[in-house]
């Protein structure tokens, strides 16, 4: 369904919906009328016109983007609130009122040029039941003090239904544009958050494409170097240090690797039950002896559907920011199952940040640590990604706290 089908569609939803208000408006003035004032109508007629709108209205809210133009079943509205005055007393009768509802309807819902469509077909069809109606003495000004006791009652009811019914859809109308102007921000967030990550992954995608030969070369150097120390008496030293130089290559290059999935590869990567254990443990094996020491990880639920590379680099990098926050102390991961989602809850035991620094945590290239110890993307990263699942992460941290930081994903359809 393209963007304008929807937007048709979303419009006869609501154009339904207050047809439907307006329509029981209609029944309930009638059902008013003849049972609790008392006032002698052609019931059959008026409820045979009622139930043409409600017949056109389950048209409307049944095919909705295929039921033709909206402002077409305004006019039909009007046509049958004109009917219906007519056999019930005509411009006495102070259920006139619903002609505004329509007005009001049609500004909300349509093109200036229907709603004044709408209003001149109004104010025609009101001065056209001067001309003719059919009269009823007790919703009419009569002259004995009764009939016109009953207008007053009648005038006061029609008064608070259309009111009523005005406020109630333009309160739910002013509500629904906020919760999409909400959406559109948060869309429009996100749109710029993809672009800095399509940055960083054109950034890492050329940082591995330059530096992996510079880099195959310096190994095959190393290998060199170290063949030819071990063949020279004396020399063990200078083996060992190509040998470590030859560890260390191998280390940027499983870097250089990782930076593709932190760029964001995990998109196109297909979504797997993974064990949580399992997890725990290729996170341990990536941290130091002395980080996965002070690595404490409980889960209550076995298994989380999620891409399985990306979701390690998310949990590496939420761990590693976490022993940045703590030199000594522990940082612990929860992982507990919700309602159709499982919930990621990582606690370290640092100095915690203050509220200005917690709310620009996941912003691109922040950190609280030294600018050569961090680029500040392991955050930033992290919350892509569970976006990018439907998911939610916030920072909870106060200044001597340390930092807690929730990522929910959702499970399952």
């Amino acid at each position: 369904m393209s963007t304008e089908e929807r937007a048709r569609a979303t419009g006869a939803e609501w154009l339904a919906r207050m047809r439907w208000g307006a329509l029981g408006v209609e029944a309930a003035s009638i059902l008013v009328a003849t049972h609790g004032l008392g006032v002698e109508l052609p019931v059959a007629s008026m409820w045979a016109l009622v139930a043409v709108g409600a017949l056109s209205n389950l048209w409307l809210a049944s095919r909705k983007d295929r039921a033709g133009h909206l402002g077409a079943f305004l006019v039909l509205d009007v046509v049958l609130l004109t009917g219906l005055l007519y056999l019930s007393g005509g411009p006495t009768n102070p259920f006139s009122v619903i002609y505004v509802v329509y007005i009001a309807m049609s500004a909300v819902m349509l093109a200036p040029k229907w709603t004044w469509t709408i209003a001149g077909l109004s104010i025609v069809s009101f001065a056209a039941l001067f001309v003719v109606h059919v009269p009823s003495e007790h919703l009419g000004h009569a002259e004995h003090g009764g009939g016109f006791q009953t207008h007053l009652y009648g005038m006061f009811i029609a008064l608070v239904l259309a009111v009523a019914l005005i406020t109630y859809f333009v309160s739910q109308l002013s509500l629904e544009l906020r919760r999409r102007e909400r959406a559109l921000a948060e869309a429009e967030e996100r749109t710029h958050r993809w672009g800095k990550l399509a940055s960083i992954a054109t950034l890492a995608a050329g940082a591995a494409h330059e530096l992996g030969t510079p880099l195959g070369t310096i190994a095959v150097a190393a290998k060199e170097m170290e063949r030819q120390a071990r063949k020279v008496p004396g020399a063990e030293g200078l083996a060992e240090d190509a040998e470590l130089i030859r560890e260390e290559l191998e280390r940027c290059r499983v870097v250089l690797d990782r930076m593709a999935t932190a760029g964001g590869e995990h998109v196109g990567e297909t979504p797997s039950s993974l064990s949580v254990e399992a997890l725990f443990a290729t996170v341990r094996a990536r941290l130091s002896p002395e980080q996965a020491d002070r690595w404490v990880t409980t889960t209550d639920v076995a298994a989380i559907e999620a891409p399985k590379e990306a979701l390690v680099q998310m949990i590496e990098n939420i761990a590693r920011n976490g022993f940045d926050a703590c030199e000594a102390g522990h940082v612990s991961l929860e992982v507990r199952g919700l309602d159709r989602a499982v919930e990621l809850r990582f606690v370290d035991e640092g100095e915690g940040m203050n509220e200005q620094a917690a709310k620009r945590a996941a912003e691109p290239f922040f950190t609280t640590k030294n600018a050569s110890d961090r680029m500040g993307l392991g955050l930033f990263l992290a919350r892509t990604f569970v976006d990018s699942l439907g998911g939610q992460l916030t920072v909870e941290s106060a200044t001597g706290q340390g930092t807690t930081i929730r990522v929910v994903l959702p499970q399952g359809s």
